[in-house]
């Protein structure tokens, strides 16, 4: 099965526009091209665009049929899906069809016609009727080898749509293929807003992160201007998070308390329990639902540790999810009653600060598409942050890196500290880094060193001459515009 993993957005949309993924577009195509039965699942969030992109992939396409499905009851289904069937294909149904006259009048027909079927939101059948995947295992499995359907199904529920597919599922091992579905990276932005400077992109993405739905809501350069309008109650953004969460989950406290406090830098699970008053035993429980079913979360473990190391960390994957359980969950009291002048002040004396995290996943995205290009020193496989303690005059001390990216073969390594201050980097940071890069325990006596330092207002005159004698790596600003 090919399995393509969708690390940037689908759809980015100046208005009507619709901008990149030309290779998911490019894959579409070519699978539609072969002729023979080809079964391709769409998965990822809410908001992401993936009816959009199905629609865009569609276009100028004969012989279609793309099907919302509704949230009615099992009859009233089978009589829609027959009228657009009948619509679209020509099939015909007398009365109201059985899923099995729906399902062999399509084959049927898709085996001397080249069909493409769209089931959009395809994880409602759960509800609706648990049957329909039995029933299309058996079909696929009957017709398949003779069919030109080009069957396409779209969920947004994903831990429900990874249900319908995983090993204990009807459908197991019938896709041709599967496309996931995640916020675009931050270079996309420069296509979204062409005008825009580089650090006001990295304030949009901070706060809005890469989902297009929220995009939409920036209507201009001024950060805080865009922010003093989320903060209302006409605002599409004023409670999305809310609806999104409880659209998903019957039993949403506990996990509105959890986001709260990882939003406000609470990251290891036992705090986050005691936190959210809930035990550490079933914390486990609702941060898997979080990371795998929701995709708001993320896992982190240091870039030298196995994945399964107990200093695990869980932070926020989403920006916007990260900003608003920071300031507008807390503050719904005040913002209800219009008193909103001081969330503002609030969050202009910290924009700086919260826009730090983000700003080190930025640069770790910059390294990678250097990365990808061969511009740096030596090729990376891993790439992720790096932490611990270390044995100091007082005792144990902790450490933190920034970004760490390494090549097992070659046994190189990358220290990078990211620095979002309005003031030029100084040669101290430079010797910190130096200094912090002896407690990693990595390959200590082999490994070849190299070190950058990635600075919002550039470098002094010392920390230039610093790294020069010491083969750092300096970036700036400027050179994340750089990157095509």
């Amino acid at each position: 099965m090919l399995n393509i993993i969708v690390d940037t957005i689908i759809v980015m949309t100046i208005k009507t526009d619709f901008i990149n993924r030309k290779g998911e577009l490019k894959y579409l195509k070519e699978e539609y091209d072969k002729q023979d039965f080809r079964f391709i699942s769409v998965i990822g969030r809410r908001r992401l665009g993936k009816t959009r992109f199905i629609q865009e992939f569609l276009k100028n396409k004969p012989n279609y049929s793309y099907f919302l499905v509704p949230e009615l009851n099992d009859m009233d289904i089978r009589l829609e899906l027959s009228r657009k069937f009948h619509e679209n294909f020509g099939l015909s149904f007398i009365g109201t069809p059985s899923w099995n006259e729906i399902f062999e009048n399509l084959f049927v027909h898709s085996q001397n016609n080249r069909i493409i079927v769209v089931f959009d939101e395809f994880q409602r059948f759960f509800d609706i009727n648990k049957g329909v995947f039995s029933l299309l295992q058996e079909f696929i499995d009957k017709y398949g080898k003779d069919s030109k359907m080009f069957l396409i199904v779209s969920g947004s529920s994903i831990g429900m749509m990874h249900k319908i597919f995983d090993h204990a599922s009807p459908l197991y091992g019938r896709r041709s293929g599967q496309l996931y579905f995640q916020p675009f990276n931050f270079f996309a932005l420069k296509d979204w807003f062409p005008n825009y400077p580089i650090d006001r992109l990295v304030e949009i993405y901070a706060i809005y992160g890469g989902t297009p739905k929220y995009l939409e809501d920036v209507e201009s350069e001024d950060i805080m201007a865009n922010i003093q309008r989320m903060l209302s109650k006409t605002s599409v953004l004023y409670n999305e998070p809310e609806i999104l969460i409880k659209t998903e989950i019957s039993d949403s406290h506990s996990y509105f308390n959890i986001l709260k406090h990882i939003s406000q830098g609470v990251s290891k699970s036992s705090e986050i329990a005691s936190c959210s008053d809930l035990k550490t035993t079933s914390i486990d429980y609702y941060l898997n639902i979080l990371i795998n079913d929701m995709d708001i979360l993320k896992k982190e473990t240091p870039i030298s540790k196995k994945q399964k190391s107990k200093k695990s960390i869980y932070l926020m994957r989403d920006n916007f999810f990260r900003f608003w359980f920071r300031y507008i969950y807390p503050n719904y009291s005040e913002i209800e009653i219009g008193n909103t002048s001081r969330i503002m002040e609030k969050i202009d004396a910290e924009l700086s600060t919260f826009i730090g995290q983000p700003f080190e996943d930025i640069s770790q995205q910059f390294l990678i598409e250097l990365n990808r290009s061969n511009k740096l020193p030596f090729v990376f496989g891993k790439i992720g942050r790096q932490w611990g303690k270390f044995k100091g005059e007082k005792g144990k001390n902790v450490y933190e890196i920034d970004i760490v990216a390494l090549n097992e073969n070659t046994k190189d390594i990358l220290f990078c500290e990211c620095k979002w201050k309005n003031k030029k980097t100084d040669v101290g940071v430079l010797e910190d880094l130096q200094n912090k890069s002896r407690f990693v325990d990595w390959y200590n006596k082999e490994r070849k060193e190299h070190f950058a330092v990635i600075s919002r207002s550039g470098f002094t005159n010392e920390a230039q001459i610093f790294a020069k004698q010491n083969g750092f790596l300096l970036f700036e600003l400027d050179d994340f515009g750089k990157v095509t």
